[in-house]
This record gives C-alpha cells, sequence and structure tokens, in this order.
C-alpha cells in the first residue's frame, strides 16, 4: 500500500487491477489463496510487490478476504457489466473509494491541473514533505488522470433540456452517476421522470430518487403559485 502523508492510494494502475481482477475471476471462478496469486502472477509470496498488488485491489475495492481473496461484487459490476451505464457506475464507486484521488478530482472540479499546481495540491491535502510528494508525483498524477475519465462519464443525463436551479439550498450536485436513455438500461430497474421539458432516465436507486426529489423542488420553485393546483381525475397511478 503507497502512503503520502495520512492518505493510502494504490501502487498500481486501476487497468492493471482490473486486469488482476479479471484474472482471479475468469480462471478461478473468482476466488484464490495469496500462494496461489503469487503463482499466477510469478512473484514471491512474501515479495512486497505482490503485497502492494494486493492492498491496491483492496483500496480499489475489487477484491475482499485475507488469506483467500475474493472478488467483490463491485469489480464483476465492472469486468462483466449488465450494460454500460452499470460499468461506468462501478468505475466511478471504485475510484470514489481511493480518499486521496477524489479530494483531488473534487478539488479541481475534474479538470486536469498542470504539474506545479497538482504538487501544491498534494502539500496541502496531505502536509507530506516535499521530497516525498515529488517520489510519487507521477503515479498520483496518472491516478488522478484515471480518475478524472472515470468520474466526468458518471453524469445524469437531462435528455431534452437543463433545469435552471434557482437557489444553492437544493443539493443537486453537478457530477453525477451515468445516465443512458431508457432503452439502453436492459432490465434494469429505472426511475423515469417527466416534469415540462425536464426529463430524466436512471438506474433506481436512493441516489437517483433524491436528484429526483431535487430535481421536482427546483422546477417547483420556477413555476407561479397559480400554476400548482391539484386535479384527482388527471391523476394516473399505473
Amino acid at each position: 500500500m503507497a502512503k503520502l502523508g495520512t492518505y493510502s492510494y494504490p501502487d498500481i494502475r486501476f487497468s492493471d487491477a482490473i486486469e488482476i481482477s479479471a484474472r482471479i475471476l475468469n480462471k478461478f471462478k473468482g476466488s484464490i489463496r495469496v500462494k496461489g496469486l503469487a503463482w499466477e502472477l510469478g512473484m514471491a509470496e512474501n515479495s512486497g510487490t505482490l503485497f502492494a498488488k494486493i492492498a491496491a485491489l483492496r483500496d480499489f475495492g475489487l477484491v475482499e478476504g485475507r488469506g483467500e481473496l475474493r472478488v467483490s461484487d463491485l469489480a464483476q459490476r465492472i469486468i462483466n457489466p449488465a450494460n454500460e451505464s452499470e460499468r461506468l457506475q462501478a468505475t466511478s464507486q471504485s475510484f470514489k473509494r481511493v480518499d486521496l484521488l477524489f479530494a483531488l478530482y473534487d478539488r479541481f472540479e475534474g479538470e486536469a491541473p498542470d504539474d506545479k499546481t497538482l504538487l501544491v495540491a498534494l502539500e496541502e491535502i496531505t502536509r507530506a514533505d516535499k521530497p516525498e510528494i515529488i517520489k510519487r508525483f507521477t503515479l498520483i498524477q496518472k491516478h488522478l488522470n484515471d480518475a478524472s475519465r472515470a468520474l466526468s462519464h458518471h453524469t445524469v443525463n437531462f435528455t431534452e433540456t437543463e433545469v435552471s436551479i434557482p437557489t444553492p439550498s437544493l443539493n443537486i450536485p453537478s457530477s453525477l452517476p451515468d445516465s443512458s436513455n431508457i432503452a439502453d438500461l436492459g432490465d434494469v430497474d429505472a426511475l423515469i421522470l417527466r416534469a415540462g421539458d425536464a426529463k430524466l432516465t436512471a438506474p433506481l436507486s436512493l441516489e437517483y430518487i433524491d436528484i429526483a426529489i431535487n430535481l421536482l423542488k427546483a422546477i417547483k420553485l420556477t413555476m407561479p403559485n397559480d400554476d400548482f393546483s391539484f386535479h384527482p381525475d388527471q391523476t394516473n397511478i399505473n
């Protein structure tokens, strides 16, 4: 496990972590002992490099267990997703598990900072010594680029129009899980919302329900009071 200050982060890239997880899943039915993984990867059983790789798999949430490693449900949704929306959402969740990467992504709002700006941010966030930051800079920068690509796809798609939020008290995040149109959701339970010109289709989850509620609150604030009336005969609940 790599560390910078009090923050830990994976010692290998996400693509490499997924490749190892896929080998465990496909060749060993999703479960392997540490000794077996050492043989599979051609490494010594007690090598620091092997344990760094295993720690990275755990950092990303791709494996569970100690003596026996089991491919997690999160990893399976990335390796064998039901659809692209599920893969993107699971990949985003994996990166969000790494506090340092998510803190950097949030700080720069998904943009790629220049080298000096990233160095300064790492010092301010981790409080680590400059030589240690410089030593670990290249891998962290690559991790941040990977995280930015993954998290940038994790946004809700308002397919017909964007809704203007009239007050900051409505908590509708600017970066949200990926949503495709309903045809792309396959057999996944879906949340479908049509309110005026705004339309939202997304997987059904507590997170999306909160988003839909906040969206409706935002639309309500933009409507004149005399437009808000309830007519039982116009309500259709299937």
